[in-house]
């Protein structure tokens, strides 16, 4: 089904945590082309708030009405519910717009896709850094060859973690999946594949010892050549960039939605650093992308345009993870002989 000329997208939020409250729920806000009609948590009295708060006008701790309320949801449930709760609402023909990562498996991911598919509804993935401007940036110079085919890149993300979180599941095995590889690697591991092509080899090493992962350390060989290394923490802060050498220049950019890129030719002394920019737009914020992400996916479901992160690249990412969950070593640490 489609959305009839201008009218806003009537959306449904399933999952009423942090990220809900702190970011969906304001960036809808800020967008023309959307309308949040419905919030769904088994928390009912949670939902109930953030409807009062956001001007919401329905609230349940079920989906099993949503077709009456809402053409289009968002799924920020936990990992372990992206799969299934997605599949349901593809079947009742309505447009998803999941959270990362897509599913815990390649499995699932196809499954989700083949839904979509079969149903004519709109599948798109939450994976909010490809609506980053500097990402965005990077991916255009690469494209152009800026820097020459890529050769070696440097992959470092890390912080103590601090994220507000309403529930527990992110540390719990079964719900989310994993650990700060699921979490951070979704989004690291999606722009590296992005920017560069699918991988060919992994060495894979982390820190779980049968439970999550709060370190790892990725050694891989893309099919396009390159090589390189991704480092990912929860209880250290790293560099925070991501470098990539070419056979003419270097890129380098942090991770935040105001990402600082770097961009130096060869070994020239003289190089470009900035905040990369929208013609017309000052530099940009996390809500400000999660407001096109929203946008991007009501334009797909108006005009039937593909959605910037589609079923097909959601689940790059998930299949690398699960490889290296499947692979795993024991990642060497400091106090270890």
């Amino acid at each position: 089904m489609t959305v009839p000329g201008d009218r806003p997208l009537e959306l449904a939020i399933l999952g009423c945590g942090a990220v809900t409250e702190e970011f969906h729920l304001p960036a809808a806000g800020n967008s023309r082309h959307m309308r949040i009609t419905l919030l769904v948590d088994k928390d009912l009295p949670r939902a109930r708030s953030l409807a009062q708060k956001f001007n919401v006008p329905s609230a349940a701790d079920n989906w099993t009405n949503i077709e009456s309320h809402a053409e289009a949801a968002l799924v920020a449930l936990p990992h372990h519910l992206h799969a299934p709760v997605t599949i349901d609402l593809l079947k009742r023909g309505v447009h998803t717009l999941v959270e990362k990562p897509m599913a815990l498996s390649r499995r699932e991911c196809e499954t989700m896709a083949a839904q979509a598919q079969a149903s004519g509804s709109v599948l798109a993935v939450g994976l909010v850094r490809r609506f980053y401007a500097s990402f965005q940036f990077v991916k255009r110079a690469l494209d152009e060859g800026v820097i020459g085919d890529v050769t070696e890149f440097d992959f470092r993300e890390g912080q103590i973690y601090n994220w507000p979180l309403r529930s527990g599941f992110r540390f719990d095995k079964k719900s989310a999946g994993g650990g700060v590889l699921v979490d951070t690697g979704s989004h690291v591991l999606d722009a590296l594949l992005w920017w560069l092509g699918d991988w060919e080899s992994v060495i894979y090493y982390d820190d779980a010892e049968g439970g999550l992962d709060a370190n790892c350390e990725l050694h891989l060989r893309l099919r396009n050549g390159a090589t390189g290394t991704v480092e990912l923490s929860r209880t250290r802060r790293l560099r925070n960039t991501f470098i990539l050498r070419g056979r003419r220049g270097t890129i380098d950019v942090s991770a935040g939605a105001k990402s600082a890129v770097r961009l130096r030719v060869g070994d020239h002394q003289v190089f470009l650093e900035g905040t990369a920019i929208r013609e017309g737009v000052g530099p940009e914020n996390l809500h400000d992308a999660l407001r096109r992400q929203l946008e991007d996916f009501a334009g797909a479901v108006r005009h039937g345009q593909p959605p910037l992160v589609p079923a097909a690249e959601g689940m790059r990412s998930v299949d690398l993870i699960e490889e290296c969950y499947e692979s795993r070593r024991p990642l060497a640490l400091p106090w270890d002989r």
